[in-house]
């Protein structure tokens, strides 16, 4: 009764890793489809994320002095587009000592890759002396218009024109 004897140390060796190697192609077998969906979702939010990062305004710049100026009929800007994606129009907050105004569309046509553009943005005296002004380029993500505010220019001391 006690010549019995249990299994050799080399077959629960190869038992284990048979048992190890099984048990770890069931566990990855399950969760390859959790990981490919997340994969999707954390790409699609870095192709949105893109997006807006590619929508790059200035303002042109000649002589060292920025084309922005109060003139008769508002402020008077020239933008200059990026090389990556058309901005569809700009959205323009003017801080006046008095209040606040809001465009919502100064461009009349889009900014094309690549391209400059004039605009004039009306701006109401009632506001009082101009301390701030914003731009903030709009873009197309598939069929909606998406506002970029991490690419907005701000503008302190706006000088008048000449």
């Amino acid at each position: 009764m006690f010549d019995q004897r249990g299994i050799t140390p080399l077959v629960a060796t190869v038992l284990l890793v048979a048992f190890s190697i099984g048990l770890g192609a069931l566990v990855m077998s399950w969760g390859e489809e959790y990981i490919a969906e997340k994969a999707e979702f954390t790409q699609g939010t870095a192709e949105v994320k893109n997006a807006c990062d590619a929508a790059v305004i200035n303002i042109i710049k000649i002589g060292g002095q920025q084309q922005l100026c109060l003139g008769p009929q508002g402020v008077q800007v020239w933008l200059d587009n990026g090389p990556d994606v058309d901005v569809v129009n700009v959205h323009a907050r003017m801080v006046g000592q008095n209040g606040v105004d809001v465009k919502e569309d100064i461009l009349l046509t889009p900014l094309l890759k690549a391209n400059a553009a004039r605009a004039l943005v009306p701006y109401k005296q009632e506001l009082g002396p101009l301390l701030q002004v914003k731009l903030t380029p709009k873009i197309l993500e598939g069929n909606k218009v998406a506002i970029c505010a991490q690419n907005a220019i701000t503008v302190e001391r706006v000088q008048p024109c000449i």
